[in-house]
């Protein structure tokens, strides 16, 4: 049984769903400069959701969801049928809950804090800035943070030096037992069909 002071919720901002996850302390924090965290932020924040930052915080909590409120006010979506990503939408005011990849290895999920409410531990300190050749000054400020900056990680090279930060390795790995709920990736199938929206990459208007 999983002790009721290491968990935390995770509310959309209107208070229809919420999830509560097993360990509330995340295991790694990244800011993203990558077009499609923009996009599918963006993308929500037209729907009503908060307006997003140009680098937003990534913060990844382990995929165990030990409760699920209002499922019928989640839903599932990809910006493209050839996306990676898929993110769980409260439909009524596209807050972001949770994002699945296949890198996180069912392991942990991502979540914005700043387009959701999370009673979580968010103290971790900065890792890493990720995927920066999506992103300019012409966006927003420059990384004033003394961390690793990595362009891309699509060459191996670049990819093994991010995956061997110790606390990206920590987390993107194959999980050391089976959840005590559910897993992120299981809630998305458990919501039916993934919606495609079908954006062209980029597309901010």
């Amino acid at each position: 049984m999983t002790d009721q002071n290491q968990k935390a919720l995770i509310e959309c901002q209107c208070g229809k769903c919420a999830l509560t996850i097993a360990d509330k302390a995340a295991t790694l924090f990244l800011r993203c400069g990558c077009v499609d965290c923009r996009q599918a932020l963006w993308w929500g924040h037209k729907h009503g959701g908060a307006e997003p930052e140009p680098l937003p915080r990534l913060f990844y909590l382990r995929s165990d969801i030990v409760d699920v409120a209002g499922k019928a006010y989640m839903k599932a979506y990809k910006l493209r049928s050839t996306g990676k990503s898929t993110r769980i939408y409260c439909s009524q005011c596209y807050s972001v809950l949770g994002v699945d990849h296949p890198t996180y290895q069912n392991n942990v999920f991502l979540n914005f804090p700043d387009h959701c409410t999370n009673h979580g531990i968010l103290s971790r300190a900065l890792s890493a800035y990720l995927s920066m050749s999506d992103y300019s000054a012409a966006i927003g400020p420059l990384p004033t943070e003394d961390v690793p900056l990595f362009v891309s990680t699509d060459s191996a090279p670049e990819r093994q030096r991010f995956l061997a930060l110790p606390d990206v390795a920590n987390s993107f790995k194959e999980p050391s037992g089976p959840p005590s709920g559910m897993t992120l990736a299981a809630l998305i199938e458990s919501l039916g069909a993934v919606t495609i929206l079908n954006l062209a990459k980029g597309d901010m208007g």
